[in-house]
């Protein structure tokens, strides 16, 4: 969980930069995918842009902090958030994506992430930490009929990398021990041209009591095979036991 201090800042970026065009965000690679060769990321456009409207603040949260940021928003206080996201450079196969997204048939996969992410937070192996019951939690995370989840609202955003270049001495000129080397003996290399692409973006809510109330089923119906050491049994319910601090 952020501190106020960073909700604030959010807060102030909503009132005094969404819907700008060309505004420059910290780099959120975090919740884009894998690392990316940039510095900062660049916003062309979004969903409303042409309206002159804002980026919705479920975003910003998500973007800049955490999901709990985002549950921490009065409309969601009775309810656990899961967010979507989709990346590529085609709009039609983004759109059909989007369209095709259902919160009944989705929701496990968001469910099942969430549930590993928690239990791999603390530890380095988590096979070796819980044995067979690690992977028999996230299948049938997976395969449950999770029920009351509800798709609240979707958004896409327009990105630019924005490259900085990286400079090295240029070879051409001699290695000059006892003088400063100017700055005009350095060249640029290694730069790549900027890339653009699209994200799209769907919240998703469920009650939190419905939803501990079907993980409790989720867990006590496994039958890991081979069985879990008593060593790695207890060491997944320590993790069930605190299961929602810090989820």
């Amino acid at each position: 969980m952020k501190s106020n201090f960073s909700l604030l800042l959010v807060a102030a970026l909503l009132v005094s930069c969404a819907g700008s065009q060309g505004m420059l965000l910290v780099d959120p690679v975090e919740t884009l995918g894998p690392a990316r060769n940039y510095s900062r990321l660049l916003i062309l456009d979004h969903k409303n842009m042409a309206d002159e409207g804002d980026i919705p603040e479920w975003l910003y949260l998500f973007i800049y902090g955490d999901i709990q940021e985002v549950e921490a928003l009065d409309t969601y206080e009775d309810r656990y958030v899961f967010v979507s996201r989709n990346e590529g450079s085609n709009p039609a196969a983004l759109g059909h994506w989007l369209e095709g997204f259902s919160a009944e048939l989705d929701f496990p996969r968001l469910a099942a992430a969430r549930i590993e992410e928690r239990f791999i937070s603390s530890v380095v192996y988590p096979d070796q930490e819980y044995g067979s019951f690690y992977e028999a939690m996230i299948r049938a995370a997976s395969d449950a009929a999770w029920t009351g989840a509800v798709r609240e609202d979707d958004f896409w955003i327009k990105w630019s990398t924005v490259i900085e270049p990286e400079w090295q001495d240029d070879p051409d000129q001699p290695d000059t021990p006892d003088t400063i080397v100017e700055a005009e003996t350095d060249i640029m290399v290694d730069t790549e041209a900027e890339e653009e692409f699209l994200v799209f973006y769907v919240l998703v809510t469920i009650d939190r009591t419905l939803f501990a109330s079907q993980l409790d089923l989720v867990f006590n119906n496994i039958n890991p095979t081979p069985p879990p050491s008593r060593s790695q049994l207890a060491a997944a319910n320590r993790v069930m036991d605190r299961f929602f601090d810090g989820f």
